[in-house]
């Protein structure tokens, strides 16, 4: 394997050399996500493989190539799994594309985001630099945790080698239920239960089925069911799965799909686009051909974010447009990291 960290530090030299920008990738099944880029293809999907894995120490690490099914399929036959439901987009998925664009499932709220489990990553960055964050443990007492700013970064701050992550067990039984209700009705809900001490670790509304999932041990899970005030729904329910990876009606529809996170409590206003909220009411997602300056408006004025998941844009703004102090931090950050600018550049934005 040293031989194909030789080559990306290769490309990266020449890139700087020649002041030509490098695409990165890795299974490629995130293509849709992000800027439109050109530049000399840096592939890392033959870079792969579990380099450790220690259950009774809850961390695995792997190379940025591994797929993620093998990544669960390892996790699962020690009763493991990786606590944020990372989304299994295709048979192709990655480790590394995970961790670069940073997306959670339905359990983020509950359980945390790709960002809380990374211990450590190694990456190469624009200088063709072999560079390590963080480690294997938990406790990281040398500052700041540089290994998060790569998770999300979409791969314009490095080409991400290696990643460990804590994992944790699967729960011993999960149970969803479900009841028809109002919009207003089911965001009471959302918020009464994320307020109080059960295993909740879903909830979402489709714009007619309030639902939840209880996850844990099975006396408590059960007992849990009961006092909800909801119906159980039966065996085989896979609203979630198909939450996690992007395969629920929301998903198919011709128009643009947009990812908009807000506080749980904001409410916002999306008129009459087709919607469905996640994350106990964090995270909408809408099928709208607004135009993209209406929809971050909306998105601020709620006090969250708002991403272009699916679709098109003119201008391909389908970023939240940055204030002023955040737009300079990040190009700190770029500069930084990929001073020639030549890793994904206009991935996220068009500046750098």
């Amino acid at each position: 394997m040293k031989e194909k960290v030789d080559s990306i530090k290769g490309h990266v030299l020449n890139a700087v050399e020649q002041s030509k920008p490098l695409k990165i990738v890795g299974g490629n099944s995130k293509e849709f996500l992000g800027r439109a880029t050109t530049g000399t293809l840096v592939d890392i999907s033959d870079y792969s493989g579990i380099i450790s894995y220690e259950p009774t120490e809850l961390f695995i690490t792997a190379r940025a190539g591994t797929l993620l099914s093998d990544i669960n399929n390892t996790l699962s036959k020690q009763g493991q799994m990786l606590a944020f439901d990372p989304p299994n987009i295709s048979d192709k998925t990655t480790i590394g594309g995970v961790v670069a664009t940073g997306l959670s499932g339905s359990r983020r709220p509950y359980s945390g985001s790709v960002r809380d489990y990374i211990l450590g990553i190694r990456c190469i960055n624009g200088l063709g630099k072999e560079l390590t964050f963080g480690g294997q443990v938990m406790k990281n007492v040398a500052g700041y945790d540089l290994s998060r700013l790569m998770t999300g970064a979409f791969g314009t701050l490095g080409i991400i080698l290696e990643v460990s992550i804590k994992v944790v067990p699967i729960p011993e039984i999960e149970i969803t239920c479900s009841r028809s209700m109002t919009k207003e009705k089911a965001l009471a809900k959302m918020l009464e239960l994320s307020g109080q001490a059960i295993p909740l670790t879903a909830s979402c509304y489709d714009g007619e089925m309030f639902y939840i999932r209880l996850s844990g041990n099975e006396n408590s899970v059960r007992a849990t069911s009961k006092e909800v005030d909801l119906d159980i729904e039966e065996q085989g329910f896979n609203l979630w799965n198909e939450l996690r990876d992007y395969k629920a009606p929301i998903f198919n529809s011709d128009i643009n799909t947009w990812r908009v996170s807000v506080p749980t409590t904001a409410n916002p206003d999306i008129g009459d686009d087709p919607y469905l909220v996640d994350w106990g009411g964090g995270l909408y997602w809408l099928n709208s051909e607004r135009p993209a300056k209406e929809i971050f408006d909306l998105a601020r004025e709620a006090g969250g974010s708002a991403m272009l998941f699916r679709g098109s844009v003119q201008d391909q703004n389908m970023f939240q447009p940055l204030s002023n102090g955040l737009l300079s931090l990040h190009k700190g950050l770029k500069k930084a990291f990929d001073p020639h600018g030549i890793l994904n550049p206009g991935k996220m934005y068009a500046s750098f």
